[in-house]
């Protein structure tokens, strides 16, 4: 008998918070802020100093800034190509890093140049793919993600159309 009170006692407790009472004055949540917030063209260019391009023909396109904690915010435009859901990020960084945020076990992995660039891709042929390139003279890291219909030619089409090089910037 005695188990069987302990053990409800234990479960109210458990149930209940252990006894903790709240007055609603501060809100509980187990959620991490998110550091992705909804902006525009003109936003980026103010905060960033960053262009973001995207394709004539693109669809339901969204720019958003990713705050990092240690560094600097990346710059990121969502939109649709052709039914391929693509995302196209751009960060202001001394180091070449992959800020693509997509982690595959790439099939195919090739080092190419967008213009004067350095870059590489991966992909998996007709799944998903990335095209990172390094832009030494401004310092931007840029990335292309596509979540389909991944090959060499799409995505080295998505880069050239996207990328302004630096000196044709301003």
């Amino acid at each position: 008998m005695r188990r069987i009170i302990l053990f409800l006692m234990i479960s109210t407790m458990i149930v209940f918070g252990f006894g903790c009472e709240s007055d609603g004055s501060e809100e509980q949540s187990s959620e991490l802020p998110n550091p992705v917030r909804v902006s525009s063209y003109d936003e980026i260019l103010a905060t960033l100093g960053m262009t973001l391009k995207v394709p004539e023909d693109a669809e339901n396109v969204v720019y958003q800034i990713i705050d990092i904690e240690e560094g600097p915010d990346i710059a990121e435009a969502n939109f649709s190509l052709d039914q391929v859901e693509c995302t196209y990020r751009v960060q202001s960084t001394s180091t070449p890093t992959d800020i693509s945020g997509a982690y595959y076990d790439w099939t195919v992995t090739k080092e190419i140049e967008i213009s004067y660039c350095s870059g590489e891709i991966s992909y998996i042929e007709g799944q998903e793919g990335i095209c990172l390139w390094y832009d030494t003279v401004p310092g931007l890291m840029y990335s292309v993600f596509v979540d389909k219909d991944a090959s060499e030619e799409m995505l080295l089409e998505i880069a050239n159309e996207v990328y302004i090089p630096a000196e044709d910037a301003n």
